[in-house]
């Protein structure tokens, strides 16, 4: 798709033109650009470069329609920038940045939901190196003007940020993955979004990189995922139904495990669950057997420095494709690809 993105770090995506078909969107961090790549609907895909002025370090890119028009907008974080900002889409797809924070001191991921219930789109970051409030939320007051919270200020190396409704009380929560303090948590809603932290779901988890939640199990609660840099795993921790969580480690050789997604790879209405592995250089899924039982399958064993993951239907077949993109050297990394799934 994209044979030379310099330092690729992120990847998503989502029918952005609105033309019914998946297109997909890229962070560079040593392009300092956001992009996006158009499905012409037969998969071939151009290239848009979405910011006009260097978004420097660019680390993380996410899509939801923030203004509420009807039509998909960007967001993005700025490693080196210490940003967090927002690109409004005109319909057109042409791209408008619109500041939320330019003191978020080492901006490394941004998320999209409707935090507190209001019906706009609020945004939620996590920053590595902030002083105070490593991840916040910015309250949208309906007309776009951004009003920031912190949720915690000691969650140290805060490297990744996911919002689901944890336990089922209809509020949303908030989880996180922090580098420094080798750890995977949560902060409790209480329905007037203050949020507190629970007792950690792993405090351990050493260079804690990724953090995303789903029913991994099909017991009917959600359960956490996580990808550990330094500690090489890949892990799911399950959900009692009253938030008591049970470690299950899938892989503690995936080396440098840096990205970790649940989707139904396979179709066979259960969730699998996808790792990327910068020094492993390796894109691959766990498929679920059920009974908690999975089998690893690789996608790619040379995606060098392989840095984020994500599944969708990209050719429009009816089953998840993959999307994976990468932080390597230049001699062999920095691009954005797609892997077609074939089926059975």
């Amino acid at each position: 798709m994209e044979e030379f993105y310099l330092n690729a770090s992120s990847v998503f995506a989502t029918d952005l033109d609105g033309d019914g078909d998946m297109d997909v969107l890229g962070a560079a961090y040593g392009a300092d650009e956001i992009a996006w790549w158009e499905n012409d609907g037969s998969e071939g895909f151009t290239k848009h470069t979405i910011n006009t002025t260097a978004f420097n370090g660019a680390n993380s890119v996410y899509a939801a329609d923030v203004d509420g028009d009807g039509d998909m907008d960007v967001l993005g974080t700025a490693v080196i920038d210490n940003e967090i900002a927002w690109w409004e889409n005109d319909g057109s797809e042409n791209f408008t940045k619109e500041a939320i924070d330019n003191t978020f001191t080492d901006a490394q991921a941004v998320y999209a939901i409707d935090l507190d219930g209001d019906d706009d789109m609020d945004i939620l970051g996590a920053a590595y190196s902030a002083i105070i409030d490593k991840i916040a939320w910015w309250e949208n007051d309906g007309s776009e003007n951004f009003t920031k919270h912190g949720i915690d200020s000691a969650f140290n190396g805060a490297r990744s940020v996911y919002s689901i409704d944890l336990d089922e009380d209809g509020n949303l929560d908030v989880l996180g993955a922090a580098f420094t303090a080798d750890e995977i948590a949560w902060w409790k809603n209480d329905g007037s979004e203050n949020f507190t932290k629970q007792p950690s779901i792993d405090s351990a988890f050493d260079g804690a990189s990724s953090i995303y939640s789903a029913d991994v199990d099909g017991d009917g609660d959600l359960d956490v995922l996580g990808a550990a840099y330094d500690g090489d795993e890949i892990t799911w921790w399950e959900n009692d139904g009253s938030e008591n969580f049970t470690e299950h480690c899938l892989d503690n050789l995936f080396d440098g495990a840096r990205s970790v997604y649940a989707a139904d790879v396979d179709g066979d209405g259960d969730l699998d669950i996808l790792g990327a592995a910068s020094r492993l250089d390796e894109i691959a899924w766990w498929e679920n057997k059920g009974n908690q039982n999975f089998a690893r399958h690789s996608i790619d064993s040379s995606f060098d420095g392989a840095y984020s993951v994500y599944a969708a239907d990209v050719d429009g077949d009816g089953d998840l494709d993959v999307l994976g993109d990468v932080l390597g050297a230049a001699y062999s990394a920095n691009k954005i690809v797609w892997w077609e799934n074939l089926g059975p």
